[in-house]
């Protein structure tokens, strides 16, 4: 497990963190939600061992990643928003270089090296100049190193930054096998539609706290019930209205032409009863949604 503990981190007088608090379960795939953007990459940094809290404390297993003669950061790879290519070395000698650091032998060191290649499907780039690498396959070079030494933990700073639909996929697709592999993945990044699915757990940071945490699909349902309800009425309003008026599940009810927008507060049956009463009063409901774009809005704070 890793946990923060009333973590936090001043920057320019400023608290980027705040008494920060989370604890993170081992193979979850985190995505860290909320437009405090400075807090989510601060977080991510600190868990890198890169900046040590002003106060607080953060613990792998139990134990402080700071503590003096850890070798925790091992555990750890951190994918940052400015990569820091080295434009003119080639892919394999990038990786060379990032092996030698991390003091991987010989023997594994070229074994390690086509695993990663194989796996980023970047076989044809190995001799390539970094320079010469199309933009789009940058990210993806990126995590490539990022995982070179084989971390438990990937700590990663907006990864799907900039990548189109296709190539979110493959980066989803690669971060699937690391997960199957055991790895633990945090992640900054929009709630991109595709991402709803992959995504195990969020923790929506604001003003540097964590203001909300839990499943991804539980988060969604919370969300789904604060969105307000869009009934379009072709017969009946009156009668309409009445039965909202009177379930004490319904509240902020206005009207807008012929359209009834309403927040229901309300479980699934609960939500079921209230159409058949509407039904059964004789309003004639041409269409029942909820607002989609307010759901989407939460996620993308």
């Amino acid at each position: 497990m890793l946990e923060f503990q009333n973590v936090s981190i001043y920057r320019e007088n400023k608290k980027v963190l705040d008494n920060l608090n989370m604890q993170v379960e081992e193979g979850v795939i985190l995505g860290l939600l909320g437009a405090d953007n400075m807090a989510k990459t601060m977080l991510l940094e600190a868990a890198s061992g890169g900046q040590q809290p002003d106060s607080g404390r953060i613990l792998l297993e139990n134990e402080s990643i700071y503590q003096e003669k850890t070798e925790a950061y091992l555990c750890f790879g951190y994918m940052p928003k400015q990569y820091g290519f080295y434009d003119l070395l080639r892919v394999e000698e990038y990786f060379e270089l990032f092996l030698s650091l991390y003091k991987i032998n010989g023997r594994y060191r070229q074994k390690r090296m086509e695993e990663i290649l194989e796996l980023f499907h970047m076989e044809e780039y190995r001799n390539c100049f970094i320079s010469e690498v199309p933009a789009e396959i940058l990210p993806f070079l990126c995590l490539a190193k990022t995982i070179l030494h084989d971390p438990k933990w990937l700590l990663l700073d907006e990864p799907f930054a900039d990548l189109n639909v296709a190539y979110r996929s493959e980066m989803i697709r690669i971060l699937l096998i690391l997960q199957e592999q055991g790895k633990s993945i945090i992640l900054n990044s929009q709630m991109f539609p595709e991402l709803i699915d992959f995504i195990t757990n969020v923790a929506i940071l604001e003003e540097g706290k964590v203001v909300t945490e839990g499943k991804t699909d539980a988060i969604y349902v919370n969300a789904l019930k604060k969105s307000p309800v869009r009934m379009h009425v072709l017969a009946g309003m009156e009668e309409a209205l009445m039965v909202l008026k009177q379930n004490s599940l319904v509240d902020r009810v206005t009207v807008d032409g012929m359209d009834v927008i309403f927040r229901f507060n309300g479980e699934e049956k609960a939500e079921a009863e209230l159409l058949n009463d509407l039904v059964l009063s004789g309003a004639l409901i041409q269409n029942y949604m909820r607002d989609r774009v307010n759901i989407e809005q939460i996620f993308r704070r």
